[in-house]
């Protein structure tokens, strides 16, 4: 049983006045600076699956893809209007980069744990010692994880494959 109440007293002008807070679930609640810009961005460590899933939801769009490989490319890439753009986290992390990620589109995090990272990772490159990738990718993973949060819209788990995820993110395309 609880001993210790907080026991304050406050006069205010209006006693009667009430004022509910809700979820902010209606999307009119929110200011969407990147909602005429017809681009979708992809963000996430590598293993997320944000090459399939782009590739998938280019094919039900028929949206081109752009990877930027360097800042110039991405700054450029994020600058258009309606296509899908797949960043690295190297290009997140890039100040240049970020500054107008969340403004440039409706930015996807896929996130996904560092154990499921770091086996598709492994699967894919042939990797033999797939614990040190796996502390590599919990390293970089604490690193990028506040990063990707400082630019993302929307979270989308990548621990599902990207023909799961494809139905989610369309969904969330049409906010």
């Amino acid at each position: 049983m609880t001993k210790h109440f907080i026991k304050e007293q406050y006069d205010v002008e209006e006693p009667d006045a009430r004022r509910s807070y809700s979820t902010g679930t209606r999307r009119e609640d929110y200011a969407d600076s990147w909602k005429n810009t017809g681009n979708i961005i992809f963000v996430g460590l590598a293993g997320s699956g944000r090459m399939a899933l782009s590739g998938l939801l280019s094919e039900r769009t028929g949206l081109n893809v752009q990877v930027p490989v360097n800042p110039e490319d991405a700054v450029e890439a994020l600058g258009a209007n309606g296509q899908i753009v797949v960043l690295d986290d190297g290009l997140v992390e890039n100040e240049g980069v970020r500054v107008g990620i969340h403004a440039a589109g409706k930015v996807f995090y896929l996130m996904a744990e560092s154990r499921t990272l770091s086996s598709r990772l492994a699967e894919r490159q042939g990797i033999a010692d797939a614990e040190q990738l796996w502390l590599d990718m919990s390293a970089r993973l604490a690193v990028m994880e506040p990063v990707f949060y400082s630019v993302l819209h929307f979270i989308l788990q990548a621990g599902q494959s990207p023909e799961s995820l494809l139905d989610d993110a369309l969904e969330k395309i049409a906010f």
